[in-house]
């Protein structure tokens, strides 16, 4: 029996089925790219968030009495505790004091403003200091003060920064602000600035609702707006609203990640 060729109508019909199979897969092809940018855009603005709340949680957990000094929706101005110790007595002109060990990285970099010592069950703050580290261990010895093992020495002017025995901390004034970007043009970034120097690009993108918020009182209401005594402030709640770098396939919107952290920190009034 001789084959049968295929007619015309039958290769039409196949014709329209294989164009629909391949719509089809074109179409999930499609989907699962997009799926997949999607994804990746939430992936990229999860990571600029993450890394905006570790860097400012780390330093607003050491916030201590009266260490809030002027806050805004966009912005946290605060001084951050470098290192702990006693003080001794004077030896050269300074004010000999044994720190705790801290951090080496982070000391090494700080910038500090100031020292507050406690006197009388409550904290004063000395600003314009020079910190420079010191070889007076006789100044400690003959106070009964011991430098611990990874501590360090240091010598403070003016000598009038505290008084033997006194136990005291360094601080640095640390600045947070989301504004305007250099890393990406048009966008919100995170900045960070240690005293009166110059703002540090941290993280980029956020979107323009990324703001502060603040926790007051025993019951840590949260507040829009800062209230007039800082003092009653116990924590600020980091509205970080990150968005993607790039918006992800199909859409014309940017991927956004919404972190919000509360950080609860120790602020009452001296």
């Amino acid at each position: 029996m001789a084959n049968r060729g295929f007619t015309l109508v039958e290769l039409i019909i196949g014709i329209v089925v294989m164009a629909i199979l391949a719509t089809a897969l074109v179409r999930m092809l499609l989907s699962d790219s997009r799926f997949v940018s999607r994804q990746e855009a939430l992936l990229t603005a999860r990571q600029t968030a993450r890394a905006a709340a570790n860097v400012m949680s780390v330093d607003l957990r050491m916030v201590s009495d009266s260490g809030l000094l002027a806050v805004s929706a966009d912005s946290v101005y605060f001084r951050s505790p470098v290192a702990y110790g006693m003080a001794c007595t004077i030896a050269a002109g300074e004010r000999i004091v044994a720190l705790l060990p801290t951090d080496s990285a982070m000391y090494a970099s700080a910038n500090p403003a100031g020292l507050a010592r406690r006197r009388g069950g409550v904290y004063s703050f000395v600003e314009g200091i020079t910190v420079a580290n010191s070889v007076s261990v006789a100044a400690c010895t003959a106070d009964s003060v011991r430098l611990v093992p990874d501590g360090l020495l240091v010598g403070i002017t003016p000598d009038t920064a505290a008084m033997s025995g006194e136990i005291v901390y360094l601080y640095q004034n640390v600045t947070y602000r989301f504004m305007a970007s250099t890393d990406m043009p048009g966008r919100l970034g995170l900045w960070r600035r240690v005293g009166g120097g110059a703002y540090e690009e941290l993280a980029a993108p956020f979107d323009s609702t990324a703001r502060f918020r603040f926790l007051v009182g025993p019951s840590l209401t949260r507040m829009d707006t800062p209230p007039a005594d800082l003092t009653t402030v116990n924590g600020i709640e980091l509205g970080i609203v990150a968005q993607s770098y790039v918006p992800p396939q199909g859409q014309s919107e940017y991927q956004l990640f919404d972190l919000p952290i509360r950080v609860v920190f120790v602020n009452k009034a001296n």
